[in-house]
């Protein structure tokens, strides 16, 4: 090996071209050394490092969590090599971390979180300081205006009384007249640019504020470090080709919502299925394909099994007050739309003469164990947490309205619809806003998950129906007899439709059931005789149909009969 113009031999001697001398490290110059160190690291193997950032392609989000697809596209030579890809989630739960590639044999990987480089930041963000920097700007330079045009005013302030206070000679009507015209004359025009500038300045403050505000509110905190993952990786010829990563993370959601609009009673309610999708997984989801499943991945799920079950007996002890914490997830709620005025979107052609629905770009997917809303259109979904609203499908379903009045625990009558056949929308738990031919009602909920045929929904109140109940005095009486006591209860319900057409209305009322043997619930009576009477609960339903104007009365009586020494709670 030839170093410096010396042949350095395996025995660790030097030969030139004349002679073969020992190498003796301790007589070298301190350059030659220095440079031998370098010329010795050199020779050591190597390990290529290529870093490349990834791209968020796909996201599938769950009622809880998300799963995420990022590719990356890397020119690899041949050879073993460490591969570093950044710009992932740095919240990902790490079984979940998959890494593909073609023509590339990963041997190894290993995740992290980067606290030093600095993130890019969104266009968004960008845009906001860019507007911050302008308006600082704009505030400066009013600021400077003002300052100018009240150093004036003070210098004409000062060399007017200054004039007025000459003392060499003496002061004339005309030079008075004079210095007061010009005094009034420039005052008044710097006056009015000072007090332009103050309005100016404090429009540019308030706009300097609120952008201040918005700046800390969209910029998360999570933005200050990044996922990034180092490859150990074998390369046989170099390549050309595209790492596939995906991963779980728990920092996103979507929550099924509705808005249900009403065009008439006698016509289907439209309802339009949406959703509310935030993240915070320390990443701005910018053109990213949306897939909305229902299924909620269980990271550690396993099947019960029985233990053995131990009888003793029960020991007495002090009983300490449990206490219970939960929490939940109050939402900010906000919308934000956007809107195309191009006639072919993603493939699809649409009119630009007629609105632009959803319905065309969302697929429904039904599988064994989830339904999945596959969105063709891309979104961002920023990751400061606030959740985007996002447009699903629309559906005309079939209801039934009648109206439900329980007096006993309301004085309302409310105005309910029964769904039917909703099984096969595949609709989830979920807030509904309420409109009645496009004026907004009120809001709901639906709860598809219930065991029941029908959906029940309360969409609003009515006061043109009126329904009262009054303790009919006259046939309400408490008896003592021997040990025993008597109490006799009697109730009135009277109901007035004042709507100008024909109602359907239930009507429900209550009476005390016994679960005690000293206590005795008899003398039962409803008139006129209810459509249902659940004796196990003590609950009677009149169903009916009143017509416009007409005016009808129900009541219900009963006794109970308990020892005279003891009291009943809330008879």
């Amino acid at each position: 090996m030839v170093f410096n113009g010396l042949r350095i031999m395996n025995g660790g001697g030097v030969k030139s071209k004349k002679t073969e001398v020992p190498l003796k490290l301790s007589a070298m110059s301190p350059k030659n050394f220095f440079l031998l160190i370098l010329l010795c690291a050199a020779l050591l193997p190597l390990r290529a490092q290529k870093q490349i950032s990834a791209k968020l392609e796909q996201a599938t989000v769950y009622l809880r969590g998300a799963a995420l697809t990022h590719t990356a596209t890397a020119t690899l030579k041949s050879g073993s090599q460490e591969l570093v890809i950044d710009n992932l989630s740095p919240d990902i739960v790490l079984n979940s971390l998959k890494v593909s590639a073609n023509g590339v044999l990963v041997s190894a990987s290993e995740f992290s979180n980067d606290f030093i480089t600095p993130r890019d930041e969104s266009a968004r963000i960008k845009k906001l300081k860019d507007s911050l920097d302008l308006y600082k700007d704009k505030l400066q330079e009013a600021n400077n205006e003002l300052t100018i045009h009240t150093q004036m005013l003070k210098m004409v302030t000062d060399g007017t009384h200054n004039n007025m206070q000459l003392k060499e000679h003496q002061i004339s009507v005309a030079d008075i007249n004079a210095n007061m015209e010009l005094y009034q004359a420039k005052a008044a025009e710097l006056q009015k640019s000072i007090d332009r500038d103050t309005k100016k300045a404090n429009k540019l403050k308030e706009s300097v504020t609120r952008l201040t505000q918005q700046i800390a509110q969209d910029d998360a905190d999570n933005k200050l470090r990044t996922g990034v993952l180092r490859l150990s990786i074998s390369v046989p010829e170099n390549i050309t080709t595209k790492f596939t990563i995906t991963y779980f993370t728990d920092q996103a959601q979507w929550v099924p919502c509705y808005d249900l609009n009403i065009p008439a009673m006698d016509k289907p309610i439209k309802l339009q299925a949406k959703a509310r999708v935030h993240q915070v997984t320390g990443l701005d989801w910018d053109n990213v394909r949306l897939t909305l499943s229902n299924a909620t991945p269980n990271r550690y799920s396993q099947a019960p099994v029985f233990t053995p079950w131990f009888l003793s007996f029960q020991r007495y002890h002090r009983q300490e007050k449990a206490v219970t914490f939960s929490t939940s997830n109050r939402v900010e709620y906000s919308t934000s739309a956007a809107g195309s005025n191009k006639t072919i979107i993603d493939g699809v052609r649409v009119s630009d003469a007629a609105p632009i629905s959803m319905d065309n770009f969302v697929e429904v997917e039904e599988q064994d164990i989830q339904v999945s809303y596959n969105i063709a259109v891309p979104y961002d979904i920023p990751g400061n947490g606030k959740p985007q609203l996002i447009d699903l499908k629309n559906y005309d379903i079939k209801a039934d309205f009648k109206y439900y009045s329980i007096p006993k625990l309301s004085d309302e009558t409310y105005l309910v619809a029964t769904l039917s056949d909703y099984e096969k929308y595949n609709l989830l738990p979920g807030e509904a806003t309420v409109t009645f031919d496009n004026t907004f009602v009120g809001k709901s909920f639906i709860r598809p998950n219930e065991a029941d045929e029908h959906i029940s929904l309360t969409l609003t109140t009515e006061p043109r129906i009126a329904v009262k109940r009054e303790k009919r005095r006259d046939y309400c009486e408490t008896k003592h007899v021997g040990n025993t006591t008597t109490v006799t209860q009697s109730f009135q319900i009277t109901v007035k439709n004042n709507l100008n057409r024909t109602a359907k209305l239930t009507l429900k009322d209550q009476y005390p059931i016994s679960n005690d043997k000293d206590i005795e619930v008899k003398d039962i009576s409803v008139t006129p005789k209810a459509t249902y009477d659940k004796a196990d609960i003590g609950v009677v339903t009149w169903d009916m149909e009143l017509q416009a104007g007409e005016t009808r009365t129900f009541t219900i009586t009963y006794s109970v009969k308990y020892p005279k020494d003891k009291v009943i709670d809330k008879l």
